[in-house]
């Protein structure tokens, strides 16, 4: 639950810097919410990072062969049909988690919506889990791979809180006692768990085009893979055999993360901004 303290958030622009400071100020303990909303959806809030962030995760996801079946259903998958959409209220949904906080009536209901569309497929408690952990890790993770601090320890332990509190109104069984320990059982389970697929390919080249369709206009085009590619760990690219990105792709993709990190807590942001800002019903009436 947010405290008061932690719903008073200044006013409506802030430099990202003032916004950090905020986010250091707070608790993990008692406001993780709060700092979830603030380092996700403000400081590192902007639509391409968001659905770039979104898409690696979900890039995980299938490479775990059992996964991406429940998605590829035979090549025919609803979610093949219309990936755009797909993704759009997905983020929409997440949106809601973070904007409201999870423990809000807003978020709980989101939350539920989220359930009874899972209820559709046969997906087990420890997909879920594993699903639930790219949502916690993603961030960290991508740093982590291009030599950069994403996320500070109390943003860190912040992003595990918050999505514990997600699991627990799901709910979800068998979560581990610590972020660290979710962390190890991820590890071990891509380790046991990643290989190729035909389904899981399928689906990453379906989401890949959308990716590009909506940030990359005209002959800018022809980079949006590499972009996605760098910011692969070469595990994860090798289970989906995906191709290696081009040198000079991946040395300015790490440059330009180099440089994202710091220049956001140099910009005015909007400390009310939120992922539904962009995504679900929004960026369907900008398309």
């Amino acid at each position: 639950m947010r405290t008061d303290a932690a719903r008073s958030i200044g006013p409506r622009r802030s430099l990202g810097l003032s916004v950090r400071r905020r986010i250091e100020a707070l608790d993990p303990g008692t406001d993780a919410e709060e700092m979830a909303r603030l380092t996700f959806e403000v400081l590192y809030g902007d639509p391409p990072a968001v659905h770039a962030g979104y898409l690696l995760g979900f890039c995980r996801q299938m490479a775990v062969p059992h996964i991406a079946e429940v998605v590829y259903q035979g090549g025919g998958g609803k979610n093949l049909r219309d990936v755009g959409r797909r993704t759009e209220d997905t983020l929409a949904l997440f949106g809601a988690f973070l904007h409201h906080g999870h423990s809000s009536p807003e978020g709980r209901a989101a939350i539920a919506r989220m359930e009874r569309v899972h209820a559709r497929f046969a997906i087990t408690e420890e997909q879920k889990l594993y699903t639930l952990a790219t949502l916690v890790f993603e961030a960290e993770r991508i740093g982590r791979h291009l030599g950069v601090e994403v996320l500070s320890p109390g943003q860190r332990e912040a992003s595990w809180r918050f999505w514990r509190g997600v699991a627990a109104q799901m709910p979800l069984a068998g979560l581990p006692a610590s972020g660290e320990e979710l962390l190890g059982w991820m590890v071990d389970y891509e380790r046991r768990e990643w290989r190729h697929s035909e389904a899981g390919r399928a689906v990453v080249e379906c989401f890949f085009e959308d990716w590009s369709e909506r940030w990359f206009p005209g002959a800018t085009r022809r980079l949006s893979r590499g972009v996605l590619l760098a910011l692969m760990e070469p595990g994860l690219r090798a289970a989906l055999r995906l191709p290696e990105p081009g040198v000079w792709v991946e040395r300015a993709v790490r440059a330009g993360m180099r440089l994202y990190v710091p220049l956001a807590l140099l910009r005015p942001l909007r400390t009310d901004r939120s992922w539904s800002d962009h995504f679900g019903s929004a960026g369907r009436r900008r398309g």
